[in-house]
């Protein structure tokens, strides 16, 4: 076998691991095994079968791209995923693979490594090729060089891609900007190899050229990957805050409502207290309806009285004591629905992490007070067990990562709209979380001495 006719086959092994690196979180079609065990034969043998017409830069570049694509329709076939997505993995695994081959090629013409190992495999020569001549030191330093790039460029994308499913690049010119460069890089790297006879310099240099360009590629890959987590993670705290929108809302209209009845049902326990000794039972058992709902919050701001009093209701029905020391008046200046999204938040969060303690321990402290233009909010519960950072937040313990743990990010974005903070510690067993948030306006509005 010729020098190409080997490298081939070795080179689909390389795109084929390359591409896979980048699949691993991507949704597998039914009879994942089934179709994943006629693909991989398929495609070696695609590249088996392929002719080899002409040994120069621009067929041999053409062998490679072809072969390129005819992965791209394997990865679509066996992932159940927009073309969108295999295309990066494509771009991304191909680029992965050209890299290792040109480091690779640069260290062993830059120190001349093939001359000192005794033998020199070329990857495009049409003469016949022994791989018994390769000795074995050689073979290590090949993996060697292929397993550190593939490893490298996996331990940097696995993180963006775990959390991030949709892998699209946002715009359909990057998307063929990243396939023209990739493709003009194995041109020019045909052109090299076939053609760049002058100098070593020279060749080294083309070869520095290539390297660059392929780092080029995965950067913008990565920069690309990067902003599209950052766009999604901005629409869900988006998303959250309008949906503490319509929930203070609803809130506010339910409690109006809530109101309403029990006016109407203090007039009734009213008039069955002169009814005599026979209304006493029924007024008894009315009183004790009543007096869940005579504890209303009075803070001096409407959308905290309606979130404590929805959320004193709620923590009793589940065994929770909520403990709140908050003073409303000069809240103004935060937006209903920020201020009902925040700390509706901040107690949701606490009731979850006390729920399943020992009854004694279900206790949470609410403290909101202003000083000057700031606002400082405290709340504290205990929770179970260490709590997982990441960013200066918790992370999320529920297992749908995908729509769960923006509370926490949306609760600062909050916070920093406002000119203010959000800091979280643990203390011996206690979960503490502060917000400090800055009236701008009034300082605006005081005047210059």
């Amino acid at each position: 076998m010729t020098g190409l006719a080997i490298y081939k086959l070795l080179f689909m092994a390389q795109l084929l691991f390359g591409e896979g690196m980048f699949l691993l979180r991507l949704e597998r079609r039914r009879r994942f095994g089934v179709r994943l065990a006629v693909a991989v034969p398929a495609m070696f043998l695609i590249a088996a079968l392929f002719p080899l017409l002409e040994y120069d830069a621009f067929y041999v570049s053409f062998l490679f791209l072809t072969l390129f694509l005819c992965s791209l329709a394997a990865m679509r076939w066996c992932y159940d995923e927009p073309w969108g997505n295999i295309l990066f993995c494509g771009i991304a695994g191909y680029t992965v693979q050209h890299l290792a081959y040109l480091i690779y090629t640069f260290i062993s013409e830059a120190t001349y490594l093939n001359l000192l190992f005794g033998a020199t495999f070329d990857p495009y020569s049409d003469r016949v090729f022994d791989l018994g001549q390769i000795p074995l030191i050689q073979s290590v330093f090949y993996i060697d060089c292929y397993f550190l790039v593939y490893a490298f460029a996996f331990t940097i994308f696995d993180k963006l891609l775990k959390e991030n499913h949709n892998l699209y690049l946002g715009r359909t010119s990057l998307v063929g900007l990243s396939g023209l460069l990739i493709a003009a890089d194995v041109i020019f790297n045909m052109i090299t190899n076939y053609y760049t006879t002058l100098s070593r310099a020279s060749l080294l240099l083309e070869r520095s050229y290539n390297i660059l360009i392929c780092g080029l590629i995965l950067a913008m890959l990565y920069n690309q990957l990067s902003s599209r987590a950052l766009r999604d993670e901005l629409d869900e705290v988006q998303h959250l805050l309008e949906q503490g929108k319509r929930q203070y809302e609803i809130s506010r209209k339910s409690m109006d409502l809530i109101n309403m009845k029990y006016h109407d049902l203090r007039h009734q326990s009213e008039l069955l207290s002169r009814r005599g000794d026979l209304a006493q039972e029924e007024k008894r058992e009315l009183d004790q309806v009543l007096a869940e709902y005579a504890d209303q919050a009075k803070t001096g701001n409407e959308v905290l009285d309606t979130l404590l009093t929805e959320k004193n209701m709620l923590c009793r029905s589940r065994g929770i004591r909520l403990s709140s020391m908050a003073d409303g008046r000069g809240l103004e200046f935060i937006k209903a629905h920020h201020l009902y999204s925040l700390l509706g938040n901040a107690i949701d969060n606490a009731m979850e992490a006390v729920q399943d303690l020992p009854e004694e321990e279900r206790d949470i402290l609410l403290s909101v007070r202003r000083t000057g233009n700031l606002v400082s909010i405290h709340v504290e519960n205990r929770c179970a067990g260490p709590v997982a950072m990441r960013g200066g937040l918790p992370v999320t313990t529920k297992g749908d990562r995908d729509y769960h743990g923006f509370g926490m990010l949306s609760m600062r974005t909050v916070a920093e709209q406002y000119g203010g903070t959000l800091t979280v510690r643990v203390e011996d067993g206690v979960f503490q979380l502060d917000v400090v948030m800055a009236d701008t306006a009034e300082t605006e509005d005081e005047p210059e001495e």
